[in-house]
C-alpha cells in the first residue's frame, strides 16, 4: 500500500501573550510535503508578524519549486538583522520530504532537528554552507518508513531555564524525553501532546518563551466514503447503500433519513443516542457495518466552519460530537468519496429554506474544495 507523509504540530504562546511568535506553514505537492517553521525574535504580535512573514515568503517560493539556496538568499535579503544581537529577526527551518523517503533539510539559526530511528534519537548530519554571508546548515538523506523527524523552536530547548534547570532542557534533554515518550506509543499526536505537556511542566505552566514542536512520519494511505442525503429516486436506495458498503476504508452516513434508509436496506437496527457532547450538534447514531452515523446539515455546517480556519498540520479536535468525529475522519484520510443524495427533505420547508439539493450540494462542494486544497483526493457522486 502506498505511503504518505503525516505531520502534526502544536504551538504555545509565551505566558501573558495572546499570540505565539512561532509560525508553521505546510503545503502538499503531489507526492511531496514541505514544512516551514519560523520563530520570530522576541514574543507577542511583533514576533508573530516576523515569523509569519518569513514562513509565508519561504512557503510561497518553495511552492514554485525554486532552489532552496535561492529561497534562503531571498529571505536573508528581505528580513533585517538585529544590530544588537547580530542575528536575523526570525529563524527558519525547512523540511522537504517525498513519499519515497528522500529528505531535504535547511536550518537557519534554529535548533537542530531530531531523527528518531529504532527508538533512538539521532542528530542529523549536516553540512554548513554560506549564503549572503549567513551560515546555513543543510542535509539530504533517506528516511526509512519507520523513522520520525521532529523539529522544535528554541522555546522547547529553553524549557525549565532559571527554574527546574539552570540552562533549560537543551537538545539532549529534549531527545531523551522524545525517546521515552515514543517508546510508549508511536502515534504522532500522542507524542506531540506529551512533549507539549512536558515543556509546560518545566515552565510551571507559565512558558517564558513561545514554543512549537512538530513531528513527521510515514503512514499508509487512508480512505473514507461519506453518504449524505437520500437519493432523489427511491429505487436507487439499494444501489447507493451497496456502493457505500462495497467501498474501501471507513464508512460514514450523514443524515437521519439516510441512516434509516441504510438500516432498512441492511436489515439492521439503527440505534439512536441521546448523549449530547456539544449542545449545538445533534448526537450520533449507531448502525452495524458503519463507522460513523451523524445528523445531516447542522453537522456538515460545523465541519465547514472548522475547515474555514484550519491550517495543515494542526492537531485535530478531540471532542466526541459527530462533527468533530467527521472532521477527524476527513482530515486523517487521503481519499474522500462523497455519495450525495438529491432528494428534498420536507422538514426544511417550514424554515423557508431552499431545496435541500441547493443547501447540501453547496456545503459538500465547499467542504470538497477545502479538502482538495489540503491535497486530498476527492470524488463526488450524485444520486
Amino acid at each position: 500500500m502506498k505511503l504518505v507523509v503525516e505531520e502534526f504540530y502544536k504551538s504555545i504562546a509565551k505566558d501573558g501573550e495572546e499570540v505565539c511568535g512561532d509560525n508553521v506553514e505546510v503545503i502538499k505537492q503531489d507526492d511531496t510535503t514541505i514544512i516551514v517553521l519560523s520563530d520570530g525574535l522576541g514574543s507577542g504580535i511583533k514576533a508573530n508578524i516576523l515569523s509569519t512573514l518569513t514562513s509565508k515568503i519561504a512557503i510561497g517560493l518553495l511552492n514554485k519549486n525554486l532552489p532552496l539556496e535561492e529561497i534562503i538568499a531571498t529571505i536573508i535579503e528581505t528580513l533585517p538583522i538585529c544590530e544588537v544581537r547580530e542575528i536575523a529577526y526570525a529563524t527558519l527551518a525547512v523540511l522537504k520530504i517525498d513519499n519515497k523517503g528522500k529528505v531535504q533539510l535547511i536550518e537557519m539559526d534554529t535548533p537542530s532537528a531530531f531523527l528518531l530511528k529504532n527508538n533512538k534519537v539521532k542528530s542529523i548530519k549536516t553540512t554548513e554552507i554560506k549564503i549572503r554571508g549567513k551560515r546555513i546548515k543543510k542535509a539530504e538523506f533517506e528516511m526509512d518508513r519507520s523513522d520520525m523527524i521532529f523539529m522544535a523552536s528554541d522555546g522547547v530547548l529553553h524549557a525549565g531555564i532559571g527554574g527546574l534547570l539552570d540552562f533549560g532542557l537543551g537538545w539532549e534533554g529534549v531527545a531523551d524525553h522524545l525517546e521515552k515518550v515514543a517508546k510508549k506509543k508511536k502515534e504522532l499526536k500522542y507524542i506531540i501532546n506529551k512533549m507539549v505537556g512536558i515543556c509546560q511542566g518545566y515552565y510551571f505552566t507559565e512558558p517564558g518563551d513561545d514554543f512549537t514542536i512538530l513531528g513527521v512520519k510515514y503512514r499508509r494511505t487512508r480512505e473514507v466514503t461519506v453518504l449524505s442525503g437520500p437519493p432523489q429516486k427511491k429505487e436507487d436506495d439499494p444501489e447507493v447503500i451497496k456502493e457505500l458498503m462495497n467501498s474501501s476504508g471507513k464508512k460514514v452516513i450523514n443524515g437521519g433519513t439516510t441512516a434509516q434508509i441504510a438500516a432498512r436496506e441492511l436489515d439492521e437496527e439503527l440505534e439512536t443516542s441521546f448523549e449530547y457532547h456539544d449542545r449545538d450538534i445533534p448526537p450520533v447514531s449507531y448502525l452495524k457495518g458503519i463507522d460513523l452515523v451523524t445528523e445531516g446539515l447542522l453537522t456538515l455546517n460545523k465541519v465547514l466552519e472548522f475547515l474555514d480556519d484550519y491550517k495543515q498540520g494542526q492537531l485535530l479536535p478531540e471532542k466526541k460530537d459527530g462533527a468533530s468525529q467527521l472532521i477527524r475522519l476527513l482530515l486523517k484520510s487521503d481519499q474522500i468519496n462523497f455519495l450525495v443524495g438529491r432528494a428534498m427533505n420536507e422538514s426544511h420547508q417550514s424554515l423557508n429554506l431552499p431545496l435541500e439539493l441547493g443547501i447540501r450540494s453547496q456545503i459538500v462542494d465547499r467542504i470538497a474544495n477545502y479538502l482538495k486544497k489540503l491535497n486530498k483526493k476527492v470524488s463526488i457522486e450524485w444520486y
